[in-house]
C-alpha cells in the first residue's frame, strides 16, 4: 500500500540547489512511499500570460534516479528569515530538517496539457525551474511538524537505508491532466527564449501581398474555333464547351489578343468588378434583416430536434398517385430564401454540434478533476483527523502522567504526615498509661513503704528518653 507520508495537496517547502542557495523557490512537497518505493514531488505555482489562474509545474523525483546512500534527512545549514520559515511552518515549534537528494540524472518535468507542445513560449519564470530542474544535487526545506510521529519515521528508514531505491507507476487521473516534457526539447528552451522578435517592419515586409497587388488571374484557353466567317451572320452567343466553363466564382474576362497591351484593363473585367460591387453592397444590405429573421426559427428547429417536413418520408402510394397525375416538369429552382435557408441550417447545426461536443468534453474533464480534487480531499482530511488523534492522545497521555505525578507526590505526603500524626497519638497513649501505673504504684508503694516509687520515675524517664532518641533523624 502506498503511503502518503504528507497531506495529499503537499505542504510548504522551500527547495534549492546545492551548489546555488542563493535562490530559494517555494513549492508544495509531496512524499509517496511503500516499501523500496520511493518519490518525491514538488509543485511551482507559475503566471502564464493570458491564463487566468495559475499553472503548476511539477518536478518529479523517482526513486530509481536516486543515488543509494545519497539521500539524507539532515539539519538546516542555510540561513532562513523569520518569513521563511513561517511560510514552512505547521503550528507550534517549527522543526526545520532538509531532505538531500543525490540524482543520477536531472528529474522529470510536468506542466499542464493547456500549454501544448510550445514550451519555448512559455513565460521566461517556466525557463528558471528548467534551469533548476537540470540539478542533480537537490535540498528541500520543510517543516517535519508536518509529517507526525510515525510518518517521519517512515521517511528515515526510507532515506537511511544503502538499498536501490525505486519509483511508482504515474496515475492514470495525473496523466489526464499533465504531459511529461520532453528533454530534447527543453533543452532547447534557452536557445529558442534567447532568439529576438523580429521587429514590426520585418513583419510587414514579409507579410503576403494584398489581394490588389496580383498581377495575374487564371489564364483562359481561347476559342478561336467559333470565330464566324464574314459571310455568316454573327450569333446572338456563343456557347463554351465544358472544359473552358469558367467557375462560378471566377470573374470573367476578355482574352487579350496578341497585340493589346496587356496592361491595360478590358471593359468586360471592369463591368464585372462594378456588378460585384453591386451584389456585395445588396448582400449587405439585405443579409443582416435575412438572419434576424430566419436564424431563431432555425435554432428553434434545431434544439428541438424538429426535422424539416420536406425530409419526412412520405407514403409510397401517395408517391405513385402524384406521379400519375402531376404532369411532366422540371425540378423548380429553389428561392434565395430557401437557398440561404439550408445554408444556415447546415452551418448553424455543425456548430452547434461543436459547442455541445466541446461542452461534453469540458464537463468530463471537469468531472474528472472534481473526482481527483474529491478524492484528495478526503484523504487529506484523513491525514487531518489522524494527525489530531495522535497530539490529542499525546496531550491527553501527558496531562495523565502529570496528574498521576501529582497524586503519587500527594499520597507520600500524606503517608509522612499520618505517620507523624500516629506517633504523636501513640505517645500520648503511652505517656497517659504511664501517669496512671505511676499513680498505682505511688499508692502501694506508700502502705508497703517501699521504693517502689524511685523504680516508676526511672521507667517514665527511661521512656521518654528512648522516644526522643527515635524521635532523633539519623
Amino acid at each position: 500500500m502506498v503511503l502518503n507520508l504528507v497531506r495529499n495537496e503537499g505542504v510548504p517547502a522551500l527547495a534549492y540547489s546545492l551548489h546555488d542557495a542563493s535562490v530559494l523557490w517555494p513549492c508544495s512537497l509531496k512524499i509517496l512511499h511503500s516499501g523500496l518505493q520511493f518519490v518525491v514531488s514538488l509543485e511551482h505555482s507559475i503566471s502564464i500570460p493570458g491564463v487566468d489562474h495559475k499553472q503548476l509545474v511539477i518536478h518529479r523525483y523517482e526513486g530509481d534516479n536516486m543515488m543509494p546512500g545519497n539521500i539524507l534527512l539532515r539539519n538546516v545549514d542555510v540561513p532562513l528569515s523569520d518569513q521563511s520559515l513561517r511560510n514552512i511552518a505547521r503550528h507550534g515549534q517549527p522543526r526545520p530538517r532538509t531532505l538531500f537528494l543525490t540524482l543520477k540524472s536531472p528529474c522529470s518535468v510536468w506542466y499542464p496539457h493547456s500549454f501544448g507542445k510550445e514550451v519555448s513560449s512559455i513565460h521566461t519564470r517556466f525557463h528558471d525551474l528548467l534551469a533548476w530542474a537540470r540539478a542533480t544535487e537537490v535540498c528541500i526545506l520543510f517543516d517535519t511538524n508536518w509529517l507526525g510521529i510515525n510518518n517521519l519515521s517512515h521517511l528515515e528508514s526510507a532515506v537511511e537505508g544503502s538499498q536501490q531505491l525505486t519509483g511508482l507507476p504515474v496515475l492514470p487521473q495525473f496523466a489526464r491532466l499533465y504531459q511529461q516534457a520532453d528533454w530534447s526539447v527543453l533543452n532547447l528552451v534557452r536557445d529558442a527564449s534567447c532568439e529576438a522578435l523580429p521587429s514590426i517592419e520585418d513583419a510587414v515586409h514579409d507579410a503576403p501581398p494584398p489581394y490588389v497587388h496580383v498581377s495575374s488571374k487564371r489564364a483562359r484557353k481561347n476559342r478561336t474555333s467559333l470565330t464566324p466567317d464574314s459571310d455568316s451572320p454573327l450569333p446572338k452567343r456563343l456557347f463554351q464547351d465544358a472544359q473552358c466553363a469558367p467557375s462560378s466564382t471566377e470573374r470573367a474576362t476578355s482574352p487579350l489578343s496578341s497585340g493589346s497591351n496587356p496592361r491595360a484593363p478590358s471593359t468586360a473585367t471592369a463591368q464585372v468588378d462594378v456588378l460585384q460591387d453591386i451584389v456585395t453592397s445588396a448582400v449587405e444590405k439585405v443579409l443582416p434583416d435575412m438572419l434576424r429573421a430566419q436564424v431563431p426559427e432555425i435554432l428553434r428547429e434545431l434544439l428541438a430536434g424538429a426535422s424539416s417536413p420536406s425530409l419526412s418520408p412520405r407514403p409510397h402510394s401517395v408517391q405513385i398517385t402524384d406521379a400519375l397525375n402531376d404532369p411532366p416538369s422540371h425540378k423548380p429552382i429553389p428561392t434565395p430564401a430557401a437557398a440561404f435557408r439550408a445554408i444556415i441550417s447546415t452551418h448553424a447545426e455543425t456548430h452547434i454540434q461543436r459547442i455541445l461536443t466541446d461542452a461534453v468534453d469540458r464537463a468530463s474533464e471537469l468531472h474528472d478533476t472534481a473526482g481527483v480534487e474529491f478524492d484528495e480531499y478526503l484523504d487529506d482530511t484523513r491525514l487531518e483527523f489522524a494527525a489530531l488523534k495522535e497530539d490529542n492522545i499525546a496531550a491527553f497521555n501527558s496531562d495523565c502522567n502529570d496528574k498521576l505525578d501529582e497524586f503519587k507526590d500527594r499520597l507520600v505526603e500524606e503517608k509522612d504526615e499520618a505517620e507523624i500524626e500516629l506517633e504523636e497519638r501513640a505517645d500520648k497513649v503511652v505517656l497517659k498509661t504511664l501517669d496512671v501505673l505511676g499513680t498505682v504504684d505511688n499508692v502501694v508503694c506508700w502502705r508497703c513503704k517501699c521504693k517502689c516509687l524511685h523504680g516508676a520515675k526511672d521507667r517514665q524517664s527511661e521512656w521518654e528518653q528512648g522516644r526522643r532518641s527515635r524521635s532523633l533523624p539519623l
